[in-house]
C-alpha cells in the first residue's frame, strides 16, 4: 500500500517537471507511475484479503471484534474512500490519455485529483487500523460502536501517532526508490539521472528520519512486546539487531545510489535491501508479540 498511497504524489512532481522542461517523455512517465501505483493499489487490496483470511484462520477473533466496532462508522464508508482512490486515479490516467497536450489549468485540475487520491489513503487507513490493532492487543476488541469523536481521541495515542507517521516515511522511501527504478527503459539519460536521483534522496530522507520516529515508535509499544524485543525473547531480540544492523546498511546504500552510482543495478540493489529491512522489521514485531 506504501506505493499505491504516495506514488500519486511523485506523479505530480514529475506531471509538473515535463511542463516546466516542456518534456512529453516525462508527462508519459507519470502517467506510467500512475498506472504502477493503480495496480500496485490492487496488490495491496488481494494481499490484505489474504491477509485478513490467515488472521481469521490463526483465531485471532479480537482483530475482528475491534473491526465490527468501526463498521458503522468507518469501515462502510472506507469502501467508498477505495472507490474514491480509483476515481481519481481513474481520472487523471482518462484525462491525460485524452489530453496529452493538456492546458496549463488542465495539468493542475487533473495533478488535484492525484493529491485527493495520494492523501486520502495516507490520511484515512493507517491510523484506523492502527486503532483496530491496539484494541485488539489490549483485549479490548468488543464493545459498543466507536464514533467519530472517540476514534479521534484514540488517533491521538503515542502508539497510532508513531505508526501513522512510520508509514508515511516507508511509503515515501518506497516511492522514492520505484519511482527511481520504473525511470530506467522510459526515459533518456538525463532525465533517469535527475529521477534516480531525487527519488534517492527522498528515500534517504525518509530513512533517516526513521531513526527518532522507530524509537518512538517502539518506546509506545506495549511492555511485554518491548521487553521481548529487549533481550526476553532470544528471537525477537536477534531478528530485531538483524534489521537495525539492516537498516543502517540502508542508509549507507541509500547514500550511494543518491550521489554516486544512479544505476539500474544500484537501484535494484537498494530496492532488495529496503524488502529485506521491511520484512525483518515485520518479523522482529511478530515474533515479540509470541
Amino acid at each position: 500500500m506504501n506505493f499505491a498511497a504516495a506514488g500519486p504524489l511523485a506523479a505530480i512532481w514529475i506531471d509538473a517537471r515535463g511542463a516546466k522542461q516542456g518534456a512529453p517523455s516525462l508527462f508519459a512517465f507519470a502517467k506510467a507511475v500512475t498506472w504502477s501505483s493503480l495496480a500496485a493499489f490492487v496488490a495491496a487490496m488481494l494481499l490484505g484479503g489474504l491477509n485478513g483470511l490467515a488472521i481469521w484462520a490463526g483465531g485471532e477473533w479480537q482483530f475482528f471484534a475491534a473491526l465490527g466496532r468501526f463498521w458503522d462508522t468507518k469501515i462502510f464508508f472506507g469502501w467508498w474512500e477505495l472507490a474514491f482512490y480509483i476515481a481519481c486515479v481513474g481520472g487523471y490516467l482518462f484525462w491525460r490519455t485524452l489530453r496529452p497536450a493538456a492546458t496549463r489549468w488542465e495539468r493542475i485540475i487533473s495533478r488535484f485529483l492525484l493529491l485527493l487520491a495520494g492523501t486520502n489513503l495516507l490520511y484515512h487507513f493507517p491510523p484506523l487500523f492502527a486503532v483496530i490493532q491496539m484494541l485488539a492487543r489490549e483485549g479490548a476488541g468488543e464493545g459498543a460502536t466507536i464514533d467519530s469523536s472517540e476514534f479521534r481521541s484514540l488517533m491521538a495515542t503515542p502508539h497510532v501517532i508513531w505508526l501513522s507517521v512510520h508509514f508515511l516515511l516507508a511509503s515515501i522511501a518506497v516511492t522514492g526508490l520505484m519511482t527511481a527504478r520504473l525511470a530506467f527503459g522510459r526515459l533518456d539519460e538525463a532525465e533517469t539521472d535527475l529521477v534516480v536521483s531525487r527519488g534517492g534522496m527522498s528515500a534517504l530522507i525518509a530513512t533517516l528520519s526513521q531513526v527518532p520516529i522507530g524509537a518512538a515508535f517502539t518506546l509506545s509499544l506495549p511492555i511485554t512486546e518491548l521487553r521481548n524485543l529487549m533481550g526476553s525473547s532470544s528471537i525477537a531480540t536477534l531478528t530485531f539487531v538483524v534489521a537495525i544492523i539492516s537498516a543502517f546498511w540502508l542508509m549507507h546504500v541509500l547514500a550511494i545510489t543518491t550521489f554516486f552510482q544512479r544505476t539500474k543495478r544500484q537501484v535494484n540493489q537498494a530496492l532488495a535491501t529496503l524488502l529485506g529491512v521491511i520484512l525483518l522489521m515485520t518479523a522482529a514485531m511478530l515474533a515479540s508479540r509470541l
